[in-house]
């Protein structure tokens, strides 16, 4: 860069998680931790919020946070997409793509990148103004998609970017390490890596070396786009000789509005927190960590010893006579050949005690779970660094600066061969000469101190010293959404009335029965017959049955959570392209179990032909493959049939009537029936089972019903919430607060006193979901411990940010949109815990 070899750490930043009021706060911390890039998503649904409704305005401006990230003096490792993954809503592809008739996302099919170029035309002539932008990457991750045509569609993202303009290096990044099928091996587009180890792995090294020397064949360097967050894992990772390393979310943010996702980090659905915290030196309210240490000492190493760090190669270090007492890596130690003279000896130490590495009779302290870098035959001024067991931070022409974690030892020796050697002990500042070169020795502690404005360490408050009190409550069923639609015979879909993030309320007439089940559900439903509270669930995109329905009408509370970021095939929902909301709502008049079948297959015999229950037939035989037939009445007043499976664990075929329903999903072991059935004749029902190590076949029942009529719907965003959250008299409350199951409550808090610095609140309680507003913005979505709460990733799903940018200091509210979702005991919620 520049005509200079660089090493980059690079650190991910994204505006979108961080208010406007505090981005040049955070790309400040940044720069002072020593790193001089960030990375930064640029998320396609942030900025195009409908069909043609672009916005890069206010919190949406990326021309006024480059511009920011270029006076900062920090680099830009831009990544437009289209598909960012990120843990954002829909991996950031608009919510309304699937709509359009024909097209497949992140394909090489042209309805699919004529809306990407539409995308690409509004934020590449950002990147390419900026000259803070060093890289651009296209695409995210490729290589966990079932692209059709890898080269194709990203040869497609390559000419949109240079029909732009953009001259800077193209990556592509591989998420599970097939660079070929990330990068489509095109022509102009640099295959990048993202690693995700264990960071105890003696493997780090072994696995990482194998991409570099592919690379480095090709004579291309090795980046490593995303990466753990401990330093010591990005010190063995330089180890090995990447070129650029980027530790994913080292600022940490959060997910405002309705803008998180879904995705396959459960069992396997799970919802992502607001709260977007992998633990990186910077906190979601801007809190420096211990790591933020850690990495202004890194940085000062990789500064201090410049392009010939850039531009070193990986050397054997075995003629360095270096011995351990601790495990080490496969492979044992790693060094780099400096550019220029010099070696650089990684001392990692995987294990989990303390061991001492011993070299040409000098000892070294090692820690559990640390790589120490020791520098051997270094050229510097007025002579040569024969050994530094101290890290050289600094390299001026008259001083060098070294960082001592305890006792150390460094050599030297002059040009006129004097030798001198000394053994500074890490305990306080020493200072010594070796003939004019002044050598200064800091205690790593010193190198390390968090100071400045970016480093204070927000501490939780015990519950009973919470800085916020309550004053006001108003209660309400719902929170004012919009004007109601009629819909007809069939609920549908959110996105396909133009409604991408928030609640939907819908409402039907249903008949009596004995339970209601849910068709192909997602998100977040809520739902009451007649006022009755059935429960909340979270099916995945999957059936959710009810008991306890009454019939009458129903209202089904919507929470589109947000759209998956993944693509996996265990559930509906966690498509990459699935909508949210439900098909249908039935009224569970019968729940029939099908107790009795006869048995056709291999080995069985057919005259007459066998009966069984249902999974019973016993053979030695694996694998094995067994028709299970036979005829079940069906209720004329009925309009809805779904087989379910309780139990499912080996493979099952539907066939009802001569229609084919293909395999049974044991992850939502149901199949809707329906268009194979006639109300009031048979229904012939042949399942075929698979079975390789006698797999539970469970139990098979068949619910028949009627399915809700007349619905209607209607919709509430972030506005509409806000505006029902102003509107009502309030009246006094206290904490604890308890909710009856099923009910929604306002819960008003004054928090202008805490205005001056972003803060980290908890919420403490059980059973409850909250959406938390501050001054007009949804700064949280929380679900409190219970047994209805779903896995939640990717943070803590009790903590929020207030941020201080969203703090005026007069007339500041928090308000809490409160439901209880438990179905037979209260929601309660305890207090409000506030980071002093």
């Amino acid at each position: 860069m520049d005509g200079e070899p660089r090493l980059l750490l690079c650190a991910s930043l994204f505006y979108f998680r961080i208010p406007r009021g505090l981005w040049r706060e955070r790309l400040r911390a940044v720069r002072e931790s020593g790193y001089p890039c960030v990375d930064v998503y640029f998320p396609w649904n942030h900025h195009e919020l409908a069909p043609g409704e672009w916005d890069f305005t206010g919190e949406r401006d990326v021309a006024a946070f480059l511009a920011m990230a270029h006076e900062e003096g920090l680099l830009v490792l831009a990544r437009p997409g289209p598909y960012i993954c990120s843990e954002w809503d829909g991996g950031g592809l608009p919510a309304w793509l699937p709509l359009v008739e024909g097209l497949r996302v992140r394909q090489c099919e042209p309805r699919y990148l004529a809306h990407v170029r539409h995308w690409y035309d509004r934020i590449l002539p950002l990147l390419r103004e900026c000259p803070a932008v060093a890289l651009v990457q296209l695409e995210n991750e490729l290589d966990f998609f079932d692209c059709d045509d890898p080269a194709g569609y990203v040869t497609a993202l390559r000419d949109m970017a240079l029909e732009h303009g953009i001259d800077v290096p193209l990556v592509a990044c591989a998420g599970q390490g097939d660079l070929a099928r990330a990068s489509g091996e095109v022509a102009g587009v640099q295959a990048a890596a993202n690693f995700y180890p264990d960071d105890s792995s003696p493997g780090i090294e072994t696995v990482v070396e194998t991409y570099r020397r592919h690379l480095s064949d090709r004579g291309e360097p090795l980046l490593i786009t995303e990466t753990n967050r401990p330093h010591v894992t990005l010190r063995r990772l330089l180890s090995t000789g990447a070129r650029l390393i980027g530790p994913y979310l080292q600022a940490s943010g959060n997910d405002f509005g309705f803008t998180t996702a879904v995705n396959n980090w459960g069992s396997p659905l799970a919802l992502l927190t607001s709260d977007y915290d992998f633990g990186g030196y910077l906190s979601p309210s801007g809190e420096a960590r211990p790591e933020y240490g850690e990495a202004k000492l890194l940085s000062a190493v990789v500064s201090a010893l410049g392009p010939s760090l850039a531009a070193a190669e990986p050397v054997e270090p075995a003629h360095l006579r270096v011995t351990a007492d601790f495990p080490l890596p496969e492979g044992g130690f790693r060094a780099l050949a400096l550019d220029g003279g010099g070696v650089l000896l990684a001392l990692a130490n995987p294990g989990d005690r303390d061991g001492v590495a011993r070299l040409d009779g000098i000892e070294i302290g090692v820690r559990a779970g640390s790589c120490p870098f020791v520098l051997l035959d270094l050229p510097v001024p007025g002579g040569r660094l024969e050994v530094a067991t101290a890290e050289l931070v600094k390299a001026d022409p008259g001083e060098l600066v070294f960082s001592c974690d305890g006792p150390s030892t460094v050599v030297m020796t002059g040009e006129d061969g004097e030798r001198t050697v000394l053994r500074p002990g890490g305990v306080t500042t020493e200072r010594a000469k070796a003939g004019d070169l002044l050598l200064t020795f800091l205690p790593r502690s010193e190198v390390t101190a968090l100071g400045g404005e970016t480093a204070s360490s927000g501490v939780m408050a015990p519950p009973g010293e919470a800085e916020v009190l309550l004053s006001s409550v108003t209660c309400g069923a719902h929170p004012a959404p919009r004007e109601r639609r009629s819909l007809g015979a069939e609920p549908t879909r959110p996105e396909r009335l133009g409604a991408y993030r928030g609640y939907a309320f819908y409402t039907a007439r249903s008949e009596p029965g004995l339970a209601l089940l849910l068709h192909r559900a997602a998100d977040v439903l809520s739902v009451h017959a007649d006022g009755h509270y059935l429960g909340t669930v979270t099916p995945g995109g999957g059936f959710a049955l009810l008991p306890g329905h009454r019939g009458g009408t129903l209202d089904v509370r919507t929470e589109i959570w947000g759209h998956s970021n993944f693509d996996d095939p265990r559930l509906p929902a966690l498509r990459l392209d699935s909508p949210r909301g439900f098909d249908a709502a039935t009224s569970v008049t019968a729940i029939h179990p099908l107790p009795t079948w006869r048995v056709i297959g291999d080995g069985i015999g057919r005259a007459p032909v066998p009966y069984a229950g249902w999974g019973g037939w016993i053979t030695a035989r694996t694998p094995h493959e067994a028709r299970y037939t036979l005829a079940h009445p069906t209720d004329p007043a009925a309009d809805s049939w779904v087989l379910r499976f309780e139990g499912l664990q080996a493979s099952v075929e539907a066939t009802v009537n001569g229609v084919a329903f293909g395999p049974v999903n044991p992850h939502d072991p149901f199949v809707d029936v329906t268009p194979a059935v006639r109300p009031g004749e048979e229904a012939r029902i042949e399942l075929t089972l698979h079975r390789l190590h006698g797999e539970a076949a469970g139990e098979v029942t068949l619910l028949e019903g009627v399915r809700a009529t007349g619905w209607t719907v209607a919709f509430a965003e972030e506005a509409d919430l806000w505006r029902a959250a102003r509107s009502g008299a309030p009246a006094p409350a206290s904490l604890p607060a308890r909710i009856a199951p099923g009910e929604m409550h306002w819960l008003h808090v004054e928090v202008g006193h805490l205005a001056g610095r972003s803060r980290t609140c908890r919420l403490t309680g059980s059973d409850v979901k909250v959406t938390a507003l501050l001054n007009g913005h949804v700064v949280g979505r929380l679900w409190l411990p219970g047994e209805t709460r779903p896995a939640m990733k990717g943070g803590s799903p009790d903590l929020f940010t207030l941020p201080s940018a969203w703090l005026t200091g007069s007339g500041d509210r928090l308000s809490l949109l409160v439901e209880a979702v438990h179905p037979a005991r209260p929601g309660e919620l305890h207090g409000i815990v506030v980071a002093r």
